[in-house]
């Protein structure tokens, strides 16, 4: 099957082109260079940046979305607030991950605040053409498709693990969840750390010693490493 794509003429355009698939089958895809979809190439070449610094508010609860983004770097935090302004983590997002894709598709509003755990670089596409790739190409909109029901199965696994897990193992489950988003040894603050396990912080210095004293972790200068990440998951079961 023939297909015909038009885009403006520019160096950008020619580089999404000479990565994008030249044709596809039911059972392969071939590429030039590689395989991938429009969003990934977009956001590789893309140099619309945003800088922030660690705790600051990169969205906020009840603001209308008006582009993706894209972390390209650090540790990315969403959560709400109750009443007596105890925070609830909902969400965290590392490198390669997309952040704010929800509303988006819900065309809603935000409905928790997005903060950098740490210094953050997030690369952005306007909702408009986000829309457009979308409506325009299979391969993202499946993508999207397979983030929103992970997205309902990590609440209601958040949800069951608040409601039924044993301290120790929320506190397991947390460091693992972050030991997959930082590279090297885990640096989150221990309130954070806290909010992420659903417990009061108090508590959870207790079971980080405990865990310390069992071979399983190690702290050093606020850093936190997993030496013993097979018993960690046997907490999991």
């Amino acid at each position: 099957m023939k297909r015909l794509l038009v885009v403006n003429n520019t160096n950008q355009s020619h580089k999404i082109m000479e990565a994008m698939p030249i044709f596809e089958s039911a059972t392969t895809t071939f590429a030039r260079k590689y395989q991938t979809d429009r969003l990934t190439t977009l956001f590789n070449l893309n140099t619309n940046v945003n800088k922030y610094k660690k705790k600051e508010v990169i969205y906020a609860e009840g603001n209308h979305p008006v582009q993706l983004f894209y972390i390209k770097k650090g540790i990315v935090k969403t959560y709400k607030c109750n009443s007596e302004g105890k925070e609830l983590i909902t969400g965290i997002y590392g490198e390669g991950e997309y952040l704010g894709y929800v509303a988006l598709l819900e065309e809603t509003v935000y409905k928790d605040i997005a903060v950098a755990v740490e210094y953050a670089e997030l690369a952005v596409i306007p909702k408009d053409e986000f829309e457009g790739i979308m409506e325009t190409d299979w391969q993202v909109a499946r993508k999207f498709i397979n983030l929103l029901a992970k997205d309902i199965t990590d609440k209601e696994q958040l949800l069951l693990g608040l409601a039924y897990n044993s301290l120790r193992k929320k506190v397991a489950e947390a460091l693992i969840l972050l030991s997959l988003k930082y590279k090297d040894a885990i640096k989150i603050s221990r309130d954070n750390l806290a909010a992420i396990a659903g417990t009061a912080t108090e508590s959870l210095i207790r079971t980080l010693g405990e865990f310390r004293q069992e071979k399983l972790i190690e702290i050093s200068e606020g850093y936190i490493t997993i030496i013993n990440e097979s018993k960690l998951r046997t907490m999991l079961n």
